[in-house]
């Protein structure tokens, strides 16, 4: 079967803003998309902001009884469409009952459910959330059409993990790079300065990591870090008892004019340093493709899923320490904003990666028919 027409649906408590901007990106990019049909839905209990986003009925918008109503939904569009592409609903008993009766349904994973259950969730209820995902995942995955993970290294893990087998194939987040500004060039000859950005400070991105390393560093090199999201009490104080606590600079939230202040004095941006807390060597973040299509290089502590090793403007290192993110800032330091843009856009641009998956999607439903 040549896939003709898709849905991607969305269905979730709480949209949050990463979520709706990496799907206004899909919207946009499907535009520009020949002879498919890709149509995007995100439901959730929030008010719509977005063309594509759907308000769940009030009388559906209790636990439990908001799965009941998603794949009620999913059941509803299946017919309409070769593929239903769906975000995997975790420690959902609907599954049980709803995901048999769907074949042409198409299971999407952002994380490996089970691991991070127990980490989102302390104590006992993640251990039982775990528990139940184990039961009702499995049987939504063997049920799936395939599974489609943000990288490989999660879509081989819901196979390996489930005891499963399905065809695999993979989906990373992208960018409309012509949508983001390169950022003002006005770096500093004689310092290095660093963009560590995040909406909250959670323990993934890593940012005792960095302290750590700063605050055990002797360099005497000229360096400024710059933060910019939101705090904890601890992470704040951990910083005012930081040796080098006078380069390390908190901006808190910011405006769109004054963070894009901030980066055009950056010479490099950190992605997340701590990814492996959440069980996971490879990433796919959108701020790490922002910051690329801003022409900022990037260093981060995770392997990406976009990008090779030799390509030069993303750097990674499971054991991270400062020295190696100061050379990084060396190496880079004259170079042009746009060369770094212009190097990354065919591996962020979100209709690139979007016809790659259709490929893979065609190629997959037609081996599964044969």
């Amino acid at each position: 079967m040549k896939t003709k027409s898709i849905l991607h649906i969305t269905a979730v408590r709480e949209l949050g803003s990463g979520q709706r901007n990496q799907l206004i990106y899909e919207v946009n990019a499907a535009k520009k998309i020949p002879n498919i049909v890709w149509h995007t839905l995100a439901y959730h209990s929030g008010k719509s902001v977005e063309t594509f986003e759907r308000s769940i009925p009030w009388y559906f918008d209790y636990l439990i009884l908001r799965n009941l109503f998603f794949w009620l939904v999913v059941l509803k569009y299946s017919k309409k469409y070769d593929l239903v592409l769906l975000r995997h609903l975790a420690f959902d008993p609907f599954a049980l009952i709803f995901s048999p009766f769907i074949k042409n349904r198409v299971s999407i994973h952002h994380a490996k459910e089970i691991d991070e259950l127990k980490l989102v969730r302390s104590g006992i209820k993640g251990k039982l959330a775990s528990f139940i995902e184990r039961i009702t995942g499995k049987v939504a995955v063997k049920n799936s059409l395939m599974v489609v993970g943000v990288t490989k290294e999660i879509a081989i893990y819901e196979n390996e993990e489930r005891g499963l087998n399905k065809p695999i194939a993979v989906y990373p987040n992208g960018i409309e790079v012509e949508k983001i500004e390169v950022a003002e060039d006005n770096r500093v000859t004689n310092e290095y300065n660093i963009l560590f950005m995040c909406s909250y400070f959670s323990e993934w991105h890593g940012l005792d990591i960095l302290l750590n390393s700063i605050n055990d560093s002797n360099t005497n090199k000229n360096f400024f870090i710059h933060l910019v999201g939101n705090l904890s009490e601890h992470q704040t104080k951990n910083i005012k008892n930081n040796k080098y606590k006078k380069r390390i600079i908190i901006h808190g939230a910011l405006s769109k004019f004054e963070y894009l202040k901030i980066v055009s004095k950056c010479d490099v941006g950190l992605g997340s340093l701590a990814m492996y807390r959440q069980n996971l060597k490879e990433g796919s973040t959108l701020k790490v493709r922002e910051m690329l299509a801003m022409g900022l290089p990037v260093f981060s502590g995770h392997k990406d899923v976009a990008f090779n090793e030799d390509f030069a403007f993303y750097k990674y290192s499971r054991d991270f320490n400062l020295d190696q993110l100061l050379a990084f800032c060396k190496e880079n330091k004259k170079l042009k904003r746009v060369e770094v843009r212009t190097s990354a856009k065919n591996m962020i641009e979100k209709n690139k990666i979007m016809e790659g998956f259709i490929l893979q999607a065609s190629i997959l439903t037609s081996k599964s028919e044969s």
